[in-house]
């Protein structure tokens, strides 16, 4: 860090928050809850997660994560936690389960305007937050429920407390050293170790390249993992009492065995990460070489002053080469590598501001992204190969991809005029307007949602009814009924296959082993049909299409509805009663 850079923000000091910074905070607050509702769940992710949450509500169990009533263990249970408590004080909606991750997201800007404010001065810290915010791959991860986007708010919490620790002094150091390290057991409490392994990877690299050992003296270890460990450990050790295969399910196979073995899905090359944040953190892209330059020299000049710098550097070099070593690979993976390539560009433009440095280059290369970009938005709808595209979504992409042209133009005078303050405005609206045209097209386009069998069924339901999934999990439909007793889900539970696979079989197979109750709603098919079956019996039964003929073969049905690839089905005691 450049004591001279410090001071380069719009009035030169740390201060208290100022009008602008909080407007900019307001400002970002309203832009990622605006789209939190546009757009029905997501499957598998979202409604596989937001459908924990509801179980743990309805039920009131917060220690057992359950899907369809049975134990789902993959994760440690934070991230469910603050869902249901969403969904408690808001009901059970696509928008409520997303406010979590939409105020995630902007706590993590938050946290950057923050933490650069200290460390590079207030024009860097807003300056970041805008970068960070108006990124695609971080609004898209506030806009999508998984754990994703919470474990990368909390890891970046940790090291950007422990980056500004370094700088202070005193009492101030002890306080924001033990904040990161209680940032790290909420990490460790949203998706286990790696938690703790990438902020004490990338912290320890940058120990060592450092050469400051007596940083290590002065990082109160003892206090600070008693601290993480408090704020973990007692949900696992509550857990393990009620679940007996806990530990060794969530540490030894969902992360040493999906870390080192070849079974799990999304199986790619090394090289998708560095790809995921060259398109992901578009339009900075163009600006991320200068950053990474800028704080490079920062720190080869004076590594006393730069050490801040190398940490950012370091920072998303550890989380990318961590993540490349499985072959498993999943894009959210990477989110923690973002919040410090913002602050790097924030700093970036920040000093091009200072001095008045022009961007030439890189500016004419976000107007040309931005120009391609538009011309793929307005060419999708008019060439008519995305199917189901509404009107109303064909005529949002059409108005996105004229203002993203508008957009690439304002990038183009402030070339000529070399005002980085025009490129910031220019290039933060690319993100709101691509977003902007997005979200209308997302439904269109979307066609795995049961939300209209689910509005087609709701009225028909009575007490003492039952829904069934034939040969499909349909990991949405519990959270559309939101019914208290669990769907029946009927397959071949006895295939020996099951558990050497990858997919939605496995995950309740796994639940139903652990806890034998489950057997009697994730049936075998022809116990489904004796349930369906039976006199006065009122059963409905929601499949995909090309399983439809299966399910009449194996039982009476009616055909009530078709939507999105699946087919609502009634036995004749549902249609005649």
């Amino acid at each position: 860090m450049q004591p001279t850079e410090r001071s380069t923000a719009g009035d030169g000091t740390t201060s208290a928050p100022s009008r602008r910074t909080l407007a900019l905070l307001g400002i970002l607050l309203l832009a990622y809850l605006l789209p939190v509702g546009a757009r029905p769940f997501a499957v598998p992710d979202e409604g596989r997660y937001a459908e924990v949450a509801r179980e743990m509500l309805r039920t009131g169990d917060l220690v057992t994560p359950r899907l369809d009533g049975v134990p789902f263990l993959d994760k440690p249970p934070l991230f469910y936690w603050l869902e249901t408590a969403s969904f408690a004080a808001f009901g059970v909606h696509a928008w409520s389960a997303r406010l979590v991750t939409a105020l995630l997201g902007v706590l993590g800007c938050a946290l950057v305007l923050a933490a650069g404010t200290r460390l590079y001065g207030r024009r860097a810290g807003e300056l970041a937050a805008i970068a960070l915010a108006a990124t695609p791959l971080w609004l898209g991860g506030s806009q999508y429920v998984n754990h994703d986007l919470a474990v990368a708010t909390w890891i970046s919490a940790a090291l950007l407390c422990f980056a500004v620790g370094d700088r202070e002094e005193g009492p101030g150091r002890r306080r924001w050293v033990l904040a990161g390290y209680g940032a790290m057991g909420l990490a460790l409490l949203t998706k286990g170790l790696i938690g703790l392994v990438l902020p004490l990877g990338a912290l320890g690299l940058w120990i060592l390249a450092t050469r400051r050992w007596q940083t290590l003296r002065r990082a109160h270890l003892l206090a600070g993992l008693a601290l993480t460990l408090a704020i973990a450990v007692p949900w696992h050790v509550v857990a393990q009492r009620a679940n007996p295969e806990l530990l060794h399910y969530l540490f030894v196979v969902q992360h040493f065995q999906r870390f080192t073995a070849s079974g799990f899905n999304n199986q790619v090359g090394p090289l998708f990460y560095p790809a995921v944040l060259a398109a992901g953190l578009l339009p900075w892209t163009a600006l991320l070489p200068g950053a990474i330059a800028r704080a490079w020299r920062a720190w080869r000049a004076d590594r006393e002053s730069g050490r801040t710098d190398l940490l950012l550097l370091l920072w998303p070099l550890v989380v990318v080469v961590f993540f490349s070593i499985p072959r498993s690979k999943i894009v959210g993976y990477v989110l923690p590598a973002v919040p410090p390539l913002a602050l790097l560009v924030g700093r970036h433009l920040a000093a091009a501001l200072e001095e008045r440095a022009p961007l030439r280059g890189p500016l004419a290369a976000a107007a040309a992204l931005m120009a391609v970009l538009a011309a793929g938005v307005v060419g999708a709808p008019l060439s008519g190969r995305v199917p189901g595209l509404s009107g109303g979504a064909a005529a949002a992409a059409l108005a996105t991809g004229i203002a993203l042209l508008l957009a690439a133009g304002a990038v183009l005078v402030a070339r000529r005029r070399a005002s980085p303050r025009l490129a910031v405005g220019a290039l933060a609206a690319f993100t709101a307007l691509l977003a902007a045209g997005a979200l209308p097209v997302l439904p269109s386009v979307m066609q795995d949602s049961s939300d209209p069998l689910a509005r087609r069924l709701r009225p028909l339901l009575r007490e003492g009814d039952r829904v069934a999934c034939w040969e499909r999990y349909v990991y949405d439909l519990p959270l559309h009924l939101d019914r208290t007793e669990p769907l029946l889900v009927a397959t071949r539970w006895d295939d020996p296959e099951i558990p050497r696979r990858d997919n939605w079989k496995r995950e309740l197979w796994l639940g139903r082993e652990w806890e034998g109750r489950g057997r009697e709603w994730l049936v075998l098919p022809e116990q489904l049909a004796a349930t369906c079956g039976a006199s006065g019996a009122r059963c409905f039964v929601v499949a995909r299409r090309r399983d439809v003929d299966g399910a009449r073969a194996a039982m009476p049905l009616e055909l009530l509805a078709e939507a999105n690839g699946l087919a609502l089905l009634a036995t004749p005691a549902a249609l005649t009663a």
